[in-house]
């Protein structure tokens, strides 16, 4: 479906957006984005890599579609689907986060683990399963903001123009509607309390509220001539800015680390140029000036200011404020899925596992602490030859050790001891040491070149079992067949994190 490429596909989505009414007829189409390359640039094994990562995000909003039908069909069966509102929304526009030639399992480059394009394209076969994590590239992204400019992240319309499906039966009727008045997320809690003729508090629990922002558009959902919201609305991201007002729009791309004032404010008038296309700033300086002052009245409004593009500073000091000083976890069997926001943050730090375990007769395998999943984690735990095994997965790739000797029945203490080290002079460079302890004891250790930096997992942590796909090589959840009392965490003070690397995670996981 997707082999012509991208720029045809977004011909392709262009033409059927118009047939359906989703954009006005004349809608045109901008330039490629600046760091997208013609599709016929590439070789055949990138196109065919390229359109593979295409097709598994295609096949996982196809997926997303089946049980959104089945939670639907649901709502028919027990009757009560007349009465529901269901709203369909995105959050942003298509992530920029897969560069110019995408991602298998974009978990190991987050940890500092490259990817080259032989091994995504060695692992083309892989795409969509289990043991990836994937994301396309910038041509995919643009073809996905078809047809608006740049992407998630920035304030032009591939960043912030995003779907919005109301259903709701006996309100709405079930014939299809389209609405074109502009409407902001803010808008959307004062369109539901409209809807069902409550008022926002003012104080819940004693406790003052903020107003809210919005503004209802209940109206144009039964109307389609009702008038748009009168209301101004900023936007901002890492210096990205942008004001929509009364069908215009002033948007200014902000290059990370330049002055501010250096920017070069656009001027587009949306309700006859959809796409952002033509650029009036020059035929219109009055009223680009005084929406500029607009935005820096609502900036100001809205506590924006001061702006800060700060990327990697600003994702390291939010990775600190997570836990803050606590340095020690007590997790007891059977506890998950714990998220990782809140799981022990070992992340380029020293740490130690306890886990504590009542053994009588045969030895017990399985799970004692589980933290990731296929695509990058770490486990620890007795497999079925009665051994102590850790392993750490970082974007697929294994770092193991096992115990040089079978735990002993009556062991109360199963432990991981991990250790930065640095350049030993035999060309080995910096790396991380993991040793097993049994009892306290010494009983293997491996030394590795990759470590969890700045990323763990996506997926949560779990205690005497793995919830999610296998970090190892076992197969979950493996739950423990023994007695686990508890498991301790011991965290030692951190090293100076990767702010960017924590950043480029985070936001492709927006």
């Amino acid at each position: 479906m997707f082999a012509d490429g991208c720029a045809v596909e977004r011909e392709r989505r262009l033409a059927r957006q118009k047939e359906l009414g989703l954009v006005p007829p004349d809608t045109a189409m901008p330039p490629i984005n600046d760091n997208v390359r013609p599709w016929a640039e590439f070789g055949p094994d990138e196109q065919r890599l390229f359109t593979r990562l295409q097709s598994a995000y295609a096949a996982m909003l196809d997926h997303a579609d089946q049980h959104l039908a089945r939670l639907v069909g649901f709502l028919d069966q027990a009757g009560v689907r007349d009465d529901t509102i269901i709203i369909v929304m995105s959050d942003n526009g298509a992530s920029q986060e897969g560069g110019p030639y995408g991602f298998v399992n974009a978990m190991g480059p987050y940890n500092g683990r490259k990817e080259s394009l032989s091994e995504k394209i060695a692992r083309i076969d892989d795409i969509g399963g289990p043991d990836t994590h994937t994301n396309f590239p910038f041509g995919w992204a643009m073809a996905a903001n078809t047809p608006l400019k740049r992407y998630k992240q920035n304030t032009h319309g591939g960043g912030i123009r995003d779907p919005l499906v109301i259903s709701w039966p006996a309100g709405l009727g079930t014939e299809p509607g389209l609405r074109h008045q502009f409407a902001h997320v803010s808008d959307l809690v004062p369109t539901l309390l409209d809807i069902v003729g409550i008022e926002a508090p003012d104080t819940v629990n004693g406790i003052p509220q903020m107003p809210l922002e919005g503004q209802s558009f209940a109206a144009s959902l039964t109307d389609a001539a009702a008038p748009t919201r009168g209301k101004a609305q900023y936007f901002e991201m890492f210096g990205h800015r942008g004001l929509w007002q009364d069908g215009w729009k002033a948007v200014a791309y902000h290059p990370p680390g330049k002055p501010f004032d250096d920017d070069v404010w656009e001027l587009y008038h949306l309700d006859v140029d959809f796409s952002e296309t033509v650029n009036l700033a020059d035929r219109y300086p009055e009223r680009l000036q005084a929406m500029i002052a607009q935005w820096w009245a609502e900036a100001e409004r809205n506590n924006v200011l001061p702006l800060d593009d700060r990327f990697a500073e600003r994702f390291a000091e939010n990775a600190e404020r997570h836990q803050g000083a606590r340095t020690r976890f007590d997790f007891h069997a059977g506890m998950g899925h714990i998220p990782t926001e809140v799981a022990p943050d070992i992340r380029g730090r020293d740490y130690d596992i306890t886990a504590h375990v009542d053994i009588s007769g045969a030895v017990p395998e399985g799970i004692l602490l589980a933290h990731g999943d296929a695509t990058s984690g770490y486990a620890l735990y007795i497999d079925q030859f009665g051994r102590l095994v850790h392993v750490a997965n970082i974007g697929g790739e294994l770092s193991q050790v096992a115990s040089d000797q079978p735990v002993p029945p009556g062991t109360t203490t199963l432990g991981l001891r991990s250790r930065q080290v640095a350049d030993d002079g035999e060309a080995r460079g910096p790396g991380i040491v993991y040793t097993l302890l049994i009892d306290g004891q010494e009983a293997g250790s491996v030394r590795s070149h990759l470590s969890f930096g700045p990323f763990v997992s996506w997926s949560g942590l779990d205690i005497g079992r793995d919830r999610g796909s296998p970090v190892g090589n076992y197969e979950a959840p493996y739950s423990f067949t023994g007695r686990l009392t508890h498991v301790g965490v011991d965290l030692h003070p951190r090293a100076p994190l990767d702010g960017e690397m924590i950043g480029n995670a985070e936001m492709a996981r927006q």
